[in-house]
């Protein structure tokens, strides 16, 4: 595969315009997915960006699964949904390779097993369109912004979410609040010194149940690693001990998602996009460079925005959503 733009799109629908690219600056896949998902009376926009990592089967499994069942039920719920559906996701591996089973494993067991080793964060923004205001659910490190696209010093102050990952304190303080007295779990700024997420979908080495001296765990991750055979990478179980050594109370990384509003009027903007982009540019930056994309007739805005960070040195996954109203 190429380096470069794999995607690049615009959407109008419901009174808005949706603009979307993706890039990829290596040779693999992209792992990276997103939704644009509109309930069936149009009140409703779900925009959603999954930053996947270790493979893209849990990105495209929860960009195609989160999205439905937000809308079935109301934004007070968010929480809820994310937290049933990663349940859901443990609760079928579990199934499958219980100890002492009694029935087969399920004709999905891979697939099963394929969706929870890999991982991904998860932000989706359920846009109220007649009430103008977003709904929003965060569990990662991709960001959302909502601003006024006018280049004015009244402009009403930037509305972003806040990242959630090892590096964050709040992500930080929460894992010491919840596992007390393990010192060991955030290592260099990684969930036991390998994994940035500390919230998403997936990653099942870091929410399965332990058992007694951590059998029941090894046993897991040795299934989710013979599913990781083709990657290249030294398997997990091959580095159980270095890796796994504080492995005490899971689950250590959650599907929570951090909840909350952002009101809009006719002149916001509304930004989303995975952490690639936000490792290179602030809020404040991406904010102006859409705003004068605005001023200069710009067709595509996420695009725009691309092509701005690109000479930066892309090193990571890109998508990035940009909605303005028509």
């Amino acid at each position: 595969m190429t380096p470069g733009k794999t995607h690049e799109a615009l959407q109008t629908f419901a009174g808005v315009q949706i603009a979307s690219v993706q890039y990829q600056p290596t040779e693999r896949p992209i792992e990276d997915r997103f939704s644009v998902t509109l309930s069936s009376d149009g009140a409703r926009l779900l925009l959603g960006v999954y930053d996947g990592h270790g493979g893209a089967a849990t990105a495209e499994h929860i960009s195609k699964i989160l999205p439905p069942a937000l809308l079935a039920c109301p934004p007070g719920e968010h929480t809820h949904v994310f937290e049933a559906t990663d349940k859901s996701m443990l609760d079928a591996f579990k199934a499958d390779h219980t100890p002492f089973r009694l029935r087969l494993q399920s004709p999905d067991w891979m697939y099963n097993a394929q969706v929870l080793r890999s991982g991904c964060t998860a932000l989706i923004l359920d846009i109220d369109i007649p009430g103008m205001k977003v709904n929003y659910a965060n569990a990662g490190d991709c960001r959302s912004l909502v601003f006024d696209s006018r280049i004015s010093e009244d402009a009403d102050p930037l509305q972003q979410t806040a990242d959630l990952n090892a590096k964050s304190q709040s992500e930080q303080e929460r894992l010491k609040r919840e596992h007390p007295g393990e010192e060991l779990v955030v290592v260099s700024g990684r969930l036991f010194g390998k994994l940035m997420s500390t919230r998403g979908f997936g990653d099942g080495y870091y929410k399965l149940p332990r058992g007694v001296n951590n059998w029941q765990h090894k046993k897991h991750v040795d299934v989710l690693s013979s599913v990781d055979r083709n990657s290249g990478k030294v398997p997990l179980n091959a580095q159980y001990e270095s890796y796994f050594y504080g492995y005490r109370t899971p689950p250590y990384l959650v599907a929570t998602p951090d909840v909350g509003v952002m009101r809009l009027s006719r002149d916001s903007v509304i930004v989303c996009g995975s952490d690639g982009l936000f490792d290179l540019v602030t809020s404040e930056v991406v904010a102006q460079t859409v705003r004068h994309g605005i001023r200069d007739g710009v067709e595509n805005l996420a695009a725009h925005l691309l092509d701005s960070v690109i000479p930066l040195g892309i090193g990571d996954d890109v998508t990035i959503l940009v909605l303005t109203f028509a």
